[in-house]
């Protein structure tokens, strides 16, 4: 049961679309050398640039496009999300990245104010994604190395105000197969949506008191399959989609577009060109109410139509 979700994602020929078809969309920000996205209340805001030399843009909503206000280039931002503070205005979260080994868990407001998340990491742990938050709440990855007792704490935390952190539970499979680490975080209201990677990841829904979980096997790297679980995003409280990249030797590159509403999971494969090496048509996924915006590598930040298999029904 573990793997019978991704070779029929990877062998449906329904929706085999060309790569260039499928994401074209309606290009709002053309921005070549764009890669992470996140998008709230009609503004945008994504990461530019190679690793080494990156930057945040942002996109308002009357069309602006121009670097967040105050913040500096980096060697990389590793991670972002767009949220809410405690006034309901809109929270620009993110790592980091200055240094190979020196990352910081930060908050900005977007008018050139920005500071680092304090008390979150216990001793020998590290927020490894961007803090989510949505009002006095944050969610976040954290990684944690040293004794066995330590590394156990890895996982996915909540927190509210001065409260302390709790860790939230991971899907059945991830604990069985030992799959702790949290590569992206979001945060909606009273909904966590996680991806949980190893050799296998897991994209994974629940409450913040760690109820009505909701998960699928959204990655598997094995053999000549190569599959990564890159963008996360929720659309409301039922849904929540995933993008995953995927290399498999001899067949062309796939960008797999899951949509879970509730217990209904839905997918889109848009496949690249033949002979193309991991160039993928779209390598990461923003939602804004009902608007899905797609990364598309060359081109920038596109609207994106979801087009679900039609042979697959919930």
């Amino acid at each position: 049961m573990l793997r019978s979700l991704l070779p029929a994602v990877l062998t449906a020929a329904c929706l085999v679309l060309p790569a260039g078809a499928a994401a074209q969309g309606i290009v709002v920000a053309a921005d070549p050398a764009a890669e992470q996205i996140t998008a709230l209340d009609g503004t945008i805001v994504w990461v530019s640039g190679r690793f080494g030399s990156q930057r945040l843009v942002q996109r308002t909503p009357d069309g602006t496009i121009a670097p967040v206000k105050g913040a500096p280039r980096s060697r990389s931002y590793r991670s972002i999300d767009l949220g809410r503070d405690s006034d309901g205005k809109l929270r620009l979260t993110y790592l980091r990245c200055d240094t190979g080994s020196s990352c910081k868990s930060l908050w900005d407001d977007l008018d050139g104010r920005r500071a680092t998340f304090r008390n979150l990491e216990a001793p020998r742990c590290k927020v490894n994604t961007a803090v989510s938050q949505w009002r006095t709440r944050v969610a976040y990855g954290l990684f944690c190395t040293g004794s066995a007792a330590n590394r156990k704490l890895t996982g996915l935390y909540t927190k509210n105000g001065s409260r302390k952190a709790v860790r939230l539970p991971r899907p059945k499979d991830a604990v069985r197969f030992g799959v702790r680490v949290i590569e992206s975080v979001d945060l909606r209201g009273e909904r966590v949506v996680a991806v949980a990677a190893d050799i296998f990841e897991y994209s994974f829904s629940q409450t913040v008191a760690g109820r009505d979980m909701r998960s699928f096997l959204a990655a598997a790297s094995e053999g000549e399959s190569d599959e990564n679980a890159r963008g996360l995003a929720i659309q409301s409280a039922l849904t929540h989609w995933t993008l995953t990249d995927s290399t498999h030797t001899g067949d062309p590159d796939r960008a797999i577009i899951f949509r879970q509403t509730g217990d209904c999971l839905q997918r889109e494969l848009l496949v690249s060109a033949p002979g193309a090496t991991h160039a993928f048509a779209a390598t990461d996924v923003a939602a804004d109410g009902g608007t899905l915006y797609l990364v598309r590598p060359g081109v920038g930040i596109v609207t994106h139509t979801f087009t679900p298999d039609p042979t697959l029904t919930c």
